[in-house]
């Protein structure tokens, strides 16, 4: 089944039309090149320094696993973001706004983290949030991959495996998406397994999860 799954710029109206049609989105030009090479510098730069940390597993029971991911991270903080980590937080606080207006999602909260992974690195077949978890704390709702890959080529691996609700599990199907630079997945966290397939050249992306408010707050 071939979905209508990429728009060609960050248009709120384009980007609510298919998060509620489908649940997910592909958007072109999410960041501008300059922000996107300034935000790719800043990762290198954390990884020189060894400020990106080994990425674990499980929110209540965390660990490492390298069997299953293999990537290392650094968490951002708002109220110390650089100029192009400020322009990265507009733009999702304009996307925030968007998604509560139109599809009264109820929004809150956005944590974000740079991801670099070395050549070979994977993430294996996950979800970002499940149905059946505490309702009483704070559950992503909406996931937000922006790529800062530049001069990435279709050789070079990497894609973002996203899997498609099929009423036939045994039809499963899937669209792989390369992490070109600039290039945002946007996608409901609850609804959609993905996998990091492994690239041949470092990869490197900024994920932001948006929060709904714990039940009875």
């Amino acid at each position: 089944m071939r979905m209508q799954a990429y728009i060609s710029s960050p248009n709120p109206d384009s980007v609510i039309t298919h998060i509620a049609d489908q649940g997910f989105c592909i958007v072109e030009n999410f960041l501008d090149s300059v922000t996107v090479s300034s935000l790719a510098a800043e990762a290198i730069d954390l990884q020189t320094k060894s400020e990106l940390k080994l990425a674990g597993i499980g929110r209540e029971n965390h660990a490492l696993n390298a069997e299953i991911r293999g990537d290392s991270i650094y968490w951002l903080d708002a109220a110390q973001a650089t100029a192009a980590q400020q322009i990265y937080f507009k733009q999702m606080e304009q996307l925030r706004l968007s998604l509560n207006q139109s599809l009264y999602l109820g929004l809150f909260g956005l944590e974000s983290h740079l991801a670099v992974y070395p050549a070979g690195a994977f993430y294996k077949r996950h979800l970002d949030c499940f149905a059946n978890a505490d309702q009483t704390k704070p559950q992503r709702k909406i996931s937000c991959i922006v790529y800062l890959n530049q001069y990435w080529q279709a050789d070079d691996g990497g894609e973002l495996r996203l899997y498609l609700n099929t009423e036939n599990a045994e039809q499963e199907s899937y669209l792989d998406i390369a992490p070109l630079s600039g290039r945002a997945v946007i996608f409901l966290s609850d609804s959609f397994y993905h996998e990091v397939l492994p690239a041949r050249r470092e990869r490197m992306s900024l994920t932001g999860w948006f929060f709904t408010r714990p039940q009875g707050f």
